[in-house]
């Protein structure tokens, strides 16, 4: 009689899952209903992660040493890796910044428009794209900036059929920001710059937060840490999460498919830029998936632990 394969996990120092199988179970449906659709990636991404190569480390946890990645940029798999490259690029950069500008501050902002169809989803992100850089050309705006990050998030309204695309802006910024009306920009101010930027015949909705680099803050701001996490959480939603019916998840899957072809959700600019470049920073969308410098801790050298995923069980499972 042959022994059941043992199911794999991966548990880190702090006793957390890392869900490797929930996962791959998001990434199955996706790479399904892009077969549906008649996508020939669908191929790809059911081919992501099928085989895991870690290496144990002297504190017991799993380090991932190889794996090949779809890519896709609405697979869960490949976004939760691009989510935690992203943030800890976003770390090391601000780090640099702040032993340059130990002085600087820092601002949240969310930048929004009225929720469009599928249909003009793909115009709008080119839209919003154009309307940041008018924005960010104003000379209010660059008169106190330092650097910034930004990401595109799209989330879906399942019972308006529609979508919500907007951008969060980490802002550093100079002390003297928060130093008079010449230098700071009130949330109103922003608005109105905002509305003319994107050339909106109605006011959005603008929401500015001022970060600080401690857990302790007032309701109106946030801790810095709390920032770099919002911003690098992967512009797009999980997928498995929009739409109510089938139907709706194919539909989403499908606009956002056309939506985000050949479109970029994320940018540096002003000293985060330049940084990034001095660092030799990988490209977060386009990638390794593999080393994601999560802790910037090294890999030593150890036993191999490999992880099959099981089309049978629909498991991870470990190679003996």
């Amino acid at each position: 009689m042959q022994q059941e394969q043992q199911e794999f996990k991966d548990i880190n120092v702090n006793g957390k899952d890392r869900r490797w199988k929930e996962r791959k179970l998001q990434n199955v449906e996706l790479g399904r209903r892009l077969e549906v659709l008649g996508y020939k990636a669908f191929a790809r991404v059911y081919q992501c992660a099928e085989v895991l190569k870690f290496l144990k480390q002297p504190d017991g946890s799993l380090k991932l040493n190889q794996a090949w990645f779809c890519k896709s940029k609405l697979c869960p798999m490949c976004n939760w890796r691009r989510s935690m490259k992203y943030g800890a690029q976003l770390g090391q950069i601000i780090d640099v910044a702040l032993k340059r500008q130990p002085k600087a501050r820092f601002v949240f902002l969310t930048l929004t428009v009225k929720n469009v169809s599928g249909e003009e989803l793909s115009d709008e992100l080119k839209r919003l794209t154009k309307a940041f850089d008018r924005l960010f050309k104003r000379v209010k705006v660059k008169r106190s900036l330092i650097g910034y990050l930004r990401s595109i998030e799209i989330t879906y309204n399942a019972k308006r059929d529609d979508y919500h695309p907007h951008i969060h802006v980490l802002l550093m910024v100079k002390s003297s920001y928060f130093n008079g009306s010449q230098n700071y920009i009130k949330q109103s101010e922003w608005t109105d710059m905002w509305q003319q930027s994107a050339k909106l015949d109605y006011k959005p909705i603008v929401n500015v937060k001022k970060v600080k680099p401690n857990q302790r803050k007032a309701k109106d701001e946030m801790d810095l840490r709390g920032a770099i996490v919002e911003t690098a959480k992967y512009p797009t939603k999980p997928i498995e999460k929009m739409g109510e019916t089938e139907e709706q998840k194919l539909k989403v899957t499908d606009d956002l498919m056309q939506a985000l072809r050949n479109k970029r959700q994320i940018g540096f600019g002003g000293l985060f830029r330049e940084i990034r470049k001095e660092l030799q920073l990988e490209d977060v969308e386009e990638g390794d998936l593999i080393h994601i410098d999560e802790d910037k801790q090294e890999v030593s050298a150890g036993v191999e632990i490999v992880a099959l995923w099981n089309w049978g069980r629909m498991t991870y499972e470990v190679k003996e």
